[in-house]
């Protein structure tokens, strides 16, 4: 039986989870389960990404702006930073495969090493937030150059240091400058991440104002949160107001719209301001003499500590994130397992497939592969899709077989695929087309992918060429912009990367690239 976490809307077992701080696997892995007639709030998590497989049972799912359907055999994929929520519709619980994984992943800082083998020798610390002046003197070093409303709470959800800068709208709403607990965010204790993980998620109030959420952890248990934010991060409309007078309305116009380097920043403040309080109680706890506790509480002070860990933070996010491969696919073959003894063989093929997606996507990004292990990747993945949208879907591939063994980019052509379901198919609902076609030309490697999609108009075409190829001034980190860098970086001004597309028709991407000679 695994760590089950219970909510009002279901339950989350995780079956597993990293093994110690020791360990190098940091991939979570879980069943949700979602009642019927049943929602998550809406949340944010800020720390962690997720893939989402739905096993049984049928829904709506908000990731960002897109609502989207659930049912058995979706595959869903939540960036960290995304808004999430869930609805079950149907008359049967929704069961899907949670795998979660860290965006940040602090293993080598060595404060933390120092840190946490003092922690294995102490007597367990206090188990909630005792407010004293070092504790109030931390929060106001680390919270006051933000600007922001930031309050701590201790095990009882009960405020213990609170700001009092709540913006001008929140007031007058609602009356947090009286009691903070009259913002309904700060009642919420759902926990939408794995137990005790380190890192921010966040909650949206109806408004559209974020406030952040960081439990503040000693010896695996948890003493303390902090919480708050409130800001702005996107327009919100009048009509969604919903005010009797235009005052709301023009207090919350007030309010500036915080961009996503500041939102960042914000959080790295709060997780700083986390750790050390965490710091704090460690080393109240240990037997280290005055003189060397006032130490390391000013050593933790200092902005050498968080410049250290903003670069070390920013190199975790280039390095791939170590899991047990072994472990993972051992897990989802004993998923296959159970469903061909319950007779589900969809699912057990649906499983399988998953099962070589992941194991093909946990390969470095630099991995130059065949033209046949690619196209095998894309084939799983629209026979993922065609579980989910049956006849409804057709798929034409033609490969040259002169080509199959050429050697090619890994994972270059599914973000392409994946672009044709999650935009050129989303206002269609019957007769999906996607055609892909693999040739030779001279010494050249031709790659087109093209669909019968929504399509665009000419001058969405033109802006959408500019900006892969890095000649808007708007900034893009889509995936047909990281497709674009990769070719540039393997092949420099040797290669073809072009959209073309009619409104009503369908969209076409052409691929030419030279042939990679082997060593």
């Amino acid at each position: 039986m695994g760590n089950i976490q219970y909510f009002d809307w279901g339950n989350i077992e995780w079956i597993y989870e990293p093994d110690g701080r020791s360990s190098s696997h940091i991939m979570h892995i879980g069943i949700s389960t979602i009642l019927p007639g049943k929602r998550q709030k809406e949340h944010i998590h800020y720390g962690d990404e997720q893939f989402l497989y739905v096993l049984s049972g049928r829904g709506e799912q908000l990731i960002g702006k897109k609502m989207s359907i659930k049912e058995p055999g979706s595959l869903f994929h939540i960036d960290a930073g995304s808004v999430h929520e869930a609805i079950n519709t149907g008359k049967e619980p929704i069961k899907e495969l949670i795998i979660s994984t860290p965006v940040y992943y602090n293993r080598n800082n060595h404060l933390n090493r120092i840190l946490e083998t003092r922690e294995t020798h102490m007597e367990s610390p206090q188990n909630t937030i005792i407010i004293n002046d070092k504790i109030q003197k931390i929060f106001d070093e680390s919270i006051k150059i933000l600007g922001i409303p930031i309050a701590i709470f201790d095990l009882l959800n009960q405020p213990v240091i609170v700001s009092d800068n709540y913006p001008e709208f929140c007031i007058k709403n609602c009356n947090v400058d009286k009691s903070i607990k009259n913002c309904n965010l700060y009642n919420i204790n759902d926990e939408y991440m794995p137990p005790h993980y380190k890192d921010p998620s966040a909650f949206v109030c109806q408004y559209g104002l974020r406030v952040f959420v960081m439990p503040i952890i000693i010896n695996e248990a948890i003493i303390g949160t902090i919480k708050g934010g409130h800001i702005r991060i996107y327009e919100k409309s009048q009509n969604d107001l919903n005010h009797k007078s235009n005052l709301y309305s023009e207090l919350y116009n007030k309010m500036q719209i915080v961009h996503q380097g500041r939102v960042m920043a914000i959080l790295q403040h709060i997780k700083t301001l986390s750790k050390n309080i965490s710091y704090y109680y460690l080393l109240e706890n240990t037997e280290l003499e005055l003189s060397k506790k006032e130490e390391i509480i000013k050593d933790i002070s200092k902005n050498e500590l968080l410049l250290e860990e903003s670069l070390r933070s920013t190199k975790e996010q280039v390095l791939s994130v170590q899991i047990n491969n072994h472990f993972l696919f051992n897990t989802l073959n004993a998923l296959a397992s159970l469903s061909i003894k319950d007779g589900s063989y969809k699912t057990y093929e649906s499983i399988i497939r998953l099962s070589n997606i992941l194991r093909y996507s946990l390969k470095s990004s630099n991995t130059i592969v065949t033209l046949n292990e690619e196209m095998k990747f894309i084939l799983d993945y629209l026979e993922l899709q065609r579980l989910r949208y049956g006849g409804r879907l057709k798929i034409n591939i033609n490969i040259s077989e002169e080509v199959r063994p050429i050697r090619v980019p890994l994972n270059f052509i599914q973000p392409i695929v994946e672009n044709s379901f999650i935009h050129g198919f989303k206002d269609k609902l019957d007769g999906l087309y996607i055609e892909i076609n693999c040739y030779k030309k001279e010494d050249k490697i031709v790659v087109q992918i093209e669909d019968n999609g929504s399509g665009l108009e000419e001058k969405e075409v033109e802006e959408l060429n500019n900006r892969i190829k890095g000649q808007s001034t708007t900034i893009d980190l889509s995936g047909l912009m990281m497709i674009y860098r990769r070719l540039e970086l393997l092949y420099p001004n040797r290669f073809k990367f072009e959209i073309s597309s009619k409104k009503g028709v369908g969209t076409k991407v052409l691929i030419v690239l030279p042939v990679i000679k082997e060593d």
